[in-house]
């Protein structure tokens, strides 16, 4: 048996792409190599290694978050990854925003204000190509957070086609007709697309600007409840599909219509609406991806802090914002995206500020 080893990573588990500047010096990999491998787990890291050597990688890799097993260099190769795929978080907590900010920049080896900007895109595709060991690493981190991972195989991925007001319904037939599909109305103008449909209509559309592409497995929905069977049973149907406490179900009822989920992903809108819809209820699904809002400030406890929030979260002057707040009820201009209202809501009300969302 060969007496040199090599050190493979089987997972990211608890490291971070900010270890890769470190291990530049001690493997024979580029940086983007080095980092590609890590979030393809598992990969071999280094190989023909004194024993010794590769024992005190291990142990400094382990220290820094890496799962890694050293093996003989003639030990069967960890087969590739069969599948790779892109990463979305959704943030289910609001509240928890800067959490999650400082754990996906831990993983990213990113600036905070980086980590933001990419939690609060649309979607908020926070990774690509890694392996099924990396998706589950980062669901294991980000599930106590109250943020969801959403994995995506791009080939065999399925997109939905959106346009904008801007854009040009004359522009876009031709390019989708040309992809065998048939455009409809705005906004949404085309669905189900396969990934190489996507990928000829964004290089066509893409740079024109208009047009949004949105891969199904990013998709989140809320779901509302329009009008309620007569049937008595249905309370209890309420109360076990929703969580809703029963006390609080006639109340409910009478302020219809009301929303019963948020941020569902498509999967889980199948499977929460279908027993509602055989019981009689009417539902509306609403796609949230792109939908903005304007912040109403009602009241304060904390002007000072919620106008230093405020002024850096929405882009504004430090004494526009000041002004503003002075001022109250008081509606910010500047839309912003749900996940970033969501967070301003919650952290705006930690701080004893009462805000309200009006659509965009």
């Amino acid at each position: 048996m060969n007496g040199s080893r090599r050190v493979t990573v089987l997972s990211l588990h608890r490291g971070s792409a900010s270890i890769v500047r470190a291990l530049v010096p001690h493997f024979d990999l580029p940086p983007a190599e080095l980092a590609a491998r890590l979030f393809r787990a598992p990969a071999v890291l280094a190989g023909g290694l004194p024993e010794e050597l590769a024992s005190s990688l291990s142990e400094v890799l382990g220290n820094a978050g890496l799962r890694v097993v050293v093996e003989p260099d003639d030990a069967p190769l960890p087969p590739p990854a069969a599948r790779t795929y892109d990463v979305a978080l959704y943030l289910r907590d609001g509240g928890r925003f800067r959490d999650v900010c400082t754990e996906l920049a831990a993983v990213l080896g990113c600036p905070l204000s980086d980590a933001a900007a990419a939690l609060c895109a649309t979607p908020p595709t926070v990774l690509g190509s890694v392996s099924q060991a990396t998706v589950d690493a980062l669901q294991a981190r980000f599930a106590p957070l109250g943020a969801e991972v959403d994995a995506s195989h791009p080939p065999t991925a399925r997109y939905d086609v959106f346009a904008t007001d801007t854009a040009s319904l004359s522009v876009i037939r031709p390019v989708l007709e040309s992809q065998g599909v048939t455009p409809a109305e705005a906004p949404l103008v085309a669905r189900d697309l396969s990934h190489e449909q996507a990928e000829r209509v964004w290089r066509e559309l893409g740079p024109r600007g208009g047009v949004r592409l949105l891969d199904h497995a990013f998709q989140r929905f809320d779901v509302s409840l329009l009008e309620a069977p007569a049937d008595a049973g249905f309370t209890e149907l309420l109360v076990r599909e929703t969580g809703m406490p029963l006390a609080l179900v006639p109340k409910v009822l009478k302020r219809l219509p009301v929303v019963l989920h948020t941020g569902l992903s498509r999967a889980d809108v199948v499977a929460r609406t279908a027993p509602l819809e055989a019981a009689g209820a009417k539902l509306a699904v609403q796609l949230i991806n792109f939908r903005s809002f304007r912040l109403t400030v009602e009241d304060s406890k904390d002007p000072s802090g919620a106008a230093e929030l405020l002024s850096t979260a929405l882009g504004l002057p430090a004494n526009e914002t000041r002004t503003a707040l002075s001022r109250l009820p008081h509606t910010f201009q500047p839309a912003v995206g749900d996940t970033r209202a969501r967070w301003l809501v919650a952290e705006l009300r930690a701080r004893g500020t009462r805000t309200s969302l009006v659509s965009h």
